[in-house]
């Protein structure tokens, strides 16, 4: 269980720094529902520790043409973008607390967004790639099959409670956010969005 107690410490704790995909969930949360930003941040998460797992396998991943790769990953940045600008150019509005629950289409759409944001990111295999270097040299367990993969999951329920956590946070401030920072914060999630897709348009050119 070392594994995975350090799997969900490291999970928490990367997530903490505030970024695009924290402010996008907030942004959901408040203008959608806590199902539609917790969606996109299982979908983060799921990554998480699919990239994790390879990384810590010393395994490749599945042997793609690199045309189709770079097509993929361009149309994930081509979305980000627009969502980015959506969110930049929305009008002022009031967000009114509502009963409705989330439906499986909203929640689908949130898992893909929040998997588009984290495998668009040229940057990202980098980053696990060093952090699965520093847990390696802390030496703290055996590097066995089975202590990859319960660090892995560690690590996508780590990063998955942070968010969980951001939502309580956000519930407890939630009509001082609506009434005064509702627009704020649209402006800045959707100017953080295009600046992450130009960031990783100029990485992956």
């Amino acid at each position: 269980m070392i594994a995975f107690t350090i799997g969900l410490f490291i999970g928490f704790l990367m997530c903490i720094p505030i970024g695009p995909i924290n402010v996008w969930v907030i942004n959901t949360h408040l203008k959608k529902s806590a199902a539609r930003a917790l969606s996109i941040a299982f979908g983060g998460s799921l990554m998480d520790v699919i990239y994790f797992f390879i990384i810590l396998s010393g395994l490749s991943l599945i042997e793609i043409d690199q045309k189709i790769t770079f097509i993929m990953k361009a149309a994930g940045i081509v979305i980000i973008f627009l969502l980015g600008l959506k969110e930049l150019l929305s009008k002022n509005s009031q967000i009114q607390e509502t009963t409705k629950r989330e439906t499986p289409q909203g929640v689908a759409k949130g898992i893909l967004l929040g998997i588009v944001i984290y495998t668009s990111n040229p940057a990202l295999v980098l980053t696990m790639t060093g952090l699965g270097a520093f847990v390696k040299s802390l030496e703290l367990f055996v590097f066995n099959q089975l202590n990859i993969i319960l660090i892995s999951i560690g690590l996508g329920i780590g990063s998955f409670l942070w968010f969980v956590f951001l939502i309580k946070v956000v519930d407890r401030f939630k009509e001082a956010i609506r009434n005064k920072y509702l627009n704020y914060f649209s402006r800045i999630s959707g100017g953080l969005m295009i600046g992450l897709s130009l960031f990783m348009g100029y990485r992956l050119y």
